[in-house]
């Protein structure tokens, strides 16, 4: 029991720290993503221009980190629960971990962790839109409730599972092979946790981002009935891959950053015995 709850503080504190570093880092580029997903006809060099087009420095800045307060409050937690709800449902299934049973794994933590964050969620892709207005968090959510009861927090869910769970099989699946295939032999290395973790979010966010894109339509523009059917109908199919690149970039660079950093605070508490390991 003492060891398990040792593994816990460890996934906790490495999670809440990759969480935090990535969100500051990245930001702009989901920023960016949103923006795309939203006007599809725009390119990425445009509205980084329209961004950078501002004369006060300080107001660029805020336009480019737009959001990151609820994006702090969704993914620091989200990290958290995610590297520890994994921890937990690995010691529950109790067996070696590989292939299918590592998607399967991953799928079931990314599930528990999107069903925590999902209103945070919502507020940060609304702020990241730039149509609501929102002054705070507590506003945003009152807002949101205010026409719409608690579901109204969890509007876009179900894409939001269609993306993630996917993403989480598929990125544990690709990461954990890639470690042992190409890194058998120096697996603790930082290039091998680098190299795996920016190819496997590579892999994972190109195969479920059209449910990204659907999730943002959902979330900003509060579309109904059959989303991707009417989005096929009136856009095509170039629009469910709006706004790939800054996302790919972004979940490319956040993959091997987060893990990077879990891994290296895990072997840092095992080799020390900090705190947070004792």
């Amino acid at each position: 029991k003492q060891w398990y709850q040792r593994r816990v503080r460890v996934s906790l504190v490495g999670g809440l720290c990759s969480g935090t570093i990535c969100t500051l880092l990245f930001q702009p580029l989901d920023f960016i993503k949103t923006q795309l997903q939203l006007r599809p006809t725009e390119s990425m060099t445009g509205i980084c221009k329209k961004v950078l087009s501002q004369e006060n420095r300080a107001t660029i800045i805020r336009n480019l980190w737009i959001g990151l307060n609820p994006s702090l409050a969704k993914t620091v937690p989200g990290v958290a629960c995610y590297f520890v709800s994994l921890s937990q449902v690995k010691r529950l299934y109790g067996g070696e971990v590989s292939g299918l049973t590592a998607v399967l794994l991953g799928a079931v933590a990314r599930i528990i962790t999107a069903a925590v964050v999902q209103p945070f969620s919502l507020i940060k892709t609304r702020y990241e839109s730039g149509r609501f207005g929102y002054r705070s968090i507590a506003g945003a959510v009152m807002s949101v409730t205010s026409e719409d009861r608690i579901r109204g927090l969890y509007r876009g869910f179900l894409p939001t599972l269609f993306r993630d769970a996917p993403f989480s099989g598929i990125y544990l699946a690709a990461y954990m092979g890639i470690k042992q295939n190409l890194f058998s032999q120096r697996q603790d290395t930082i290039q091998a946790t680098a190299v795996s973790g920016s190819v496997a979010g590579l892999v994972a966010a190109t195969v479920t981002h059209p449910a990204d894109v659907v999730k943002t339509r959902i979330q900003v523009e509060g579309s109904s009935g059959n989303v991707v059917r009417d989005l096929y109908r009136m856009e095509g199919i170039p629009v469910f891959w709006a706004g790939f690149v800054p996302r790919t970039l972004r979940r490319t660079l956040v993959s091997a950053t987060a893990w990077l950093v879990y891994e290296e605070i895990k072997k840092a508490a095992e080799r020390q015995k900090y705190p947070i390991y004792s």
